[in-house]
């Protein structure tokens, strides 16, 4: 096995989109400032495996060989707020894994993966990145990988959201536009962030985290309390998954009641029962919520030399702005007006 801090290798991280060339990690040389590199390259399956599990909380991992030797390899660069990563394992590899301080962005250059989280198993596809489960088990089937992770610590992604509960939806791909800014921003600060050779002020280093941390929450759906708080497998729950997913993906579109019990197959009555019998909600005060953690979202990450309480509540579909602003404050404890201004 090579030991730390040896020439890196090439393809640590690349968007996965056919325009960009891959990117290299560069410098040969150990911690250089706050920034550390990091690289591992071995075909030893022992020695891989110590240090999969280690890093990424691997659980009785079973490995089955796919060729007589096991070529592995790891580059990172990181930080306290953030590390880009890259890593190839050539075997087939199960297990179950669980981050819970950190965000994880992952995407393949390579191979295959299946990834299976509450009751779902869903195939990851190279190019395109989701976030991983955060905070509970999940599976993994890994197929001959390359595989590229942008790794966010998961205080700093909260204080950047303004929500000390924040999460992602787990393996929900980007809009097209999500798609195109996280790819703008990998283009734009991975090679500085990976060049060793580069000495970032303190000032720079934090933009860059901010940056990347910024695209994330633009680029996947953020986890719904409500979505998650329902952990039943039966089809009543699937049902009620499809009421929050259809609330979250049109909040901002005049609906209600109706349109919401069509999109989860249910009646109205069967609607409102449903929710307050898992949740504790009616589908209006559902709906309200959502509104209002959509607004305290865009306000938070808003410019207040650009944005408006006004347009903001409208776009969110807040008529009165008196009323959505006590509506605000009894739910955040603070006026829209000062969580502008905080940001």
């Amino acid at each position: 096995m090579v030991p730390d801090c040896e020439t890196p290798v090439p393809d640590a991280v690349s968007d996965g989109s056919a325009a960009v060339s891959p990117i290299d990690v560069r410098g040969a040389s150990c911690p250089v400032g706050p920034r550390s590199f990091r690289r591992l390259v071995g075909h030893d399956l022992d020695e891989a495996l110590a240090f999969f599990s280690d890093g990424y909380d691997l659980r009785a991992p079973r490995v089955r060989r796919i060729r007589p030797t096991t070529p592995w390899d790891f580059a990172g660069v990181g930080d306290e707020r953030m590390s880009l990563r890259s890593s190839r394992f050539g075997v087939d590899l199960r297990s179950e894994s669980m981050v819970d301080d950190a965000f994880l962005v992952a995407w393949l250059r390579s191979g295959s993966s299946t990834i299976t989280f509450g009751g779902q198993s869903v195939e990851l596809e190279v190019g395109v990145p989701v976030v991983l489960p955060f905070g509970a088990p999940y599976e993994l089937h890994h197929r001959d990988i390359g595989l590229n992770l942008v790794h966010l610590d998961r205080d700093f992604v909260r204080a950047v959201a303004g929500d000390d509960a924040f999460e992602f939806e787990p393996l929900r791909k980007p809009s097209p536009e999500g798609l195109r800014v996280w790819r703008s921003v990998v283009r734009e600060h991975s090679s500085t962030w990976l060049d060793m050779d580069h000495e970032l002020s303190a000032a720079a280093q934090y933009d860059i985290a901010e940056a990347f941390v910024r695209a994330a929450i633009d680029a996947f759906p953020e986890r719904s309390r409500w979505r998650s708080s329902v952990t039943g497998t039966g089809p009543e729950h699937e049902r009620l998954r499809r009421a929050l997913e259809y609330v979250h993906g049109h909040a901002r579109e005049p609906i209600g009641t109706p349109e919401i019990a069509v999109a989860a197959g249910l009646s109205p009555r069967g609607l409102q029962q449903s929710l307050r019998r898992h949740l504790g909600v009616t589908p209006g005060e559902l709906l309200r919520s959502v509104r209002l953690d959509g607004a305290r979202a865009d306000l938070v990450r808003g410019d207040r030399d650009d944005t408006s309480v006004a347009e903001i509540a409208r776009t969110w579909g807040f008529g009165h702005l008196g009323r959505f602003s006590a509506s605000y404050r009894s739910r955040f404890g603070e006026l829209p007006s000062e969580s502008l201004r905080a940001r």
